[in-house]
């Protein structure tokens, strides 16, 4: 895809000017969403064995059918930890990933990021295991012109074999530059680093295979996955899926990603059989 440099400031200017002011509104509700299961799910993962964990970008679909995704699929059925992004929550307060933990016996918490039809769309992580120091992180807000909102992470902690784990699950925006991208991950990365043991980040990194001129306009570049990737190493992070091939149903995209700092993966996988959201299910076996 070329694109004449005047063809590309009409098409930017033009875009600009049509969606300059579709950002959406802060929600009403920015408390944390928390479900405390009242005994723990039964775990499918013994003392010293790896961990599933996995990141789903479930597309503002209900509790419902992300219940029946997870389950859809005996290898993400596995998972005891599901981080999870474009959760939409009602007007009520009530979340699609709380849902499915009151329906299950899960723990979960849910952080609100932009309002949506009264309620908000935000990340949220399911776990089998009880979360501890719930924590929301703001990242850098930039206006891409259309869909632009506030941009939340969500940490929690588990305890993995008397060690407590942090867990971080991550939305950043579409249409940013690679080092717009790593400005907006970088309070992450802040978060993590005052924590004194092992932590992962993981979730929606939107690293399509694009730069974007004024936030609109496409251009090839390819770049985006292995630039972020290489960020998440120089903070201290390894980046063990990296081969995971596309997480999106479309373009072949690798778009989500999980980063790890004193976990080993074992192994790790795309889902392409849970076709619920335009994402794919990304799963890896962590351990000590």
């Amino acid at each position: 895809m070329a694109y004449h440099p005047a063809l590309l400031a009409a098409i930017t200017a033009a875009l600009a000017g049509a969606t300059g002011a579709c950002r959406h509104p802060d929600p009403t509700n920015l408390a944390v969403e928390a479900v405390v299961a009242p005994a723990p799910a039964p775990a499918p993962t013994a003392a010293g064995e790896p961990l599933r964990v996995a990141t789903y970008n479930i597309h503002h679909i209900d509790g419902h059918r992300l219940g029946a995704a997870l389950a859809a699929d005996p290898d993400l059925a596995a998972a005891e930890i599901v981080l999870l992004q474009e959760v939409v929550q009602d007007r009520d307060g009530q979340s699609a990933a709380c849902d499915v933990a009151r329906d299950q016996g899960w723990s979960c918490a849910y952080a609100p990021g932009h309002g949506l039809d009264g309620g908000s769309l935000g990340v949220a992580i399911l776990s089998r295991r009880p979360l501890a120091d719930l924590a929301v992180i703001e990242l850098p807000y930039f206006n891409v012109r259309f869909n632009a909102g506030r941009r939340v992470a969500l940490a929690a902690t588990i305890d993995v074999d008397g060690t407590a784990v942090r867990l971080f699950s991550v939305h950043l925006d579409n249409r940013l530059t690679a080092s717009q991208r790593m400005r907006q991950l970088a309070p992450v990365f802040d978060a993590a680093a005052a924590w004194d043991g092992p932590a992962l980040v993981a979730g929606d990194m939107n690293t399509s295979p694009f730069t974007w001129v004024g936030h609109v306009v496409p251009v090839p570049a390819g770049t985006h996955d292995e630039k972020l990737e290489a960020f998440a190493r120089s903070r201290g992070f390894e980046t063990p899926v990296t081969a995971s091939g596309p997480t999106h149903q479309w373009l072949s995209m690798r778009l989500d990603h999980i980063y790890a700092r004193g976990l080993r993966v074992h192994d790790f996988e795309v889902e392409h059989r849970v076709r619920a959201s335009d994402h794919l299910p990304l799963w890896a076996d962590i351990s000590l």
